[in-house]
């Protein structure tokens, strides 16, 4: 006759098999995980955020580049440091569901891009100005990028640049929390492409495949970025 387990019998079993399971886990856990091909990759994951993918127009807004490098605190530059920076469209909307004028937003902006420092610690982005938006009555945040740098061996840096002159600046609580010298390290002068050193303004094209030369309205800022060794 086959025997009827109590509720009490047939949890301990299943503790049991769940022991037998763990144990065989055990063994599964010393072998090394297999690699595999990477992916899936997203297209708009690049330096440009003035050409989106299956855009049939440029975004509207003022071009700029913004180029440095990024050193240790020896002052040796860093190569493959992962450099991400993300931003507002020229009407002060970010593409994030947090946002609530997403039906707004410029549909031919990128928003956010991505540039790894070669062996001179060197990285480079082609985007817009953003704009300044509304965070409450009394409060309205300046053009400001968002930056965010990694490297293994490097602590994680997020930071945010700001445009040299701008009138918002000096009534941002966020920048203003900065100490002077924090304050400086963070703020852009911003030249005209026609008036920076033409082996720069080369090297940008370059960058861009962009062999008829820069845009002559378009700026360019100088943002050095320093980051900490891991401890």
């Amino acid at each position: 006759m086959k025997k009827k387990f109590s509720r009490r019998e047939a949890l301990a079993g299943s503790f049991l098999v769940a022991g037998s399971a763990t144990a065989e886990g055990d063994k599964i856990a010393k072998l090394v995980t297999p690699t595999q091909i990477e992916g899936p990759f997203y297209p708009d994951m690049d330096n440009n955020l003035t050409q989106v993918m299956g855009a049939k127009k440029k975004p509207v807004g003022k071009t700029i580049y913004v180029h440095g490098k990024v050193f240790d605190k020896e002052g040796k530059p860093v190569e493959r440091a992962v450099v991400e920076i993300w931003q507002t469209d020229n009407n002060g909307i970010y593409n994030h569901a947090g946002d609530s004028r997403q039906e707004e937003r410029d549909v031919n902006f990128q928003f956010f891009g991505r540039s790894v420092t070669d062996i001179r610690g060197r990285y480079i982005f082609k985007t817009i100005k953003p704009a300044a938006y509304g965070v409450q009555d009394d409060w309205q945040r300046p053009p400001h990028i968002h930056f965010k740098v990694y490297r293994r061996g490097f602590e994680d840096l997020t930071t945010q640049l700001y445009f040299s002159g701008d009138p918002l600046n000096a009534k941002d609580g966020i920048y203003n929390n900065l100490s002077e010298k924090d304050r400086k390290s963070v703020t852009v002068d911003f030249s005209l492409i026609t008036k920076v050193d033409s082996k720069l303004a080369n090297y940008i094209g370059d960058q861009f495949g962009q062999k008829r030369g820069l845009e002559s309205n378009s700026k360019i800022g100088l943002f050095d970025i320093v980051i900490n060794t891991v401890v």
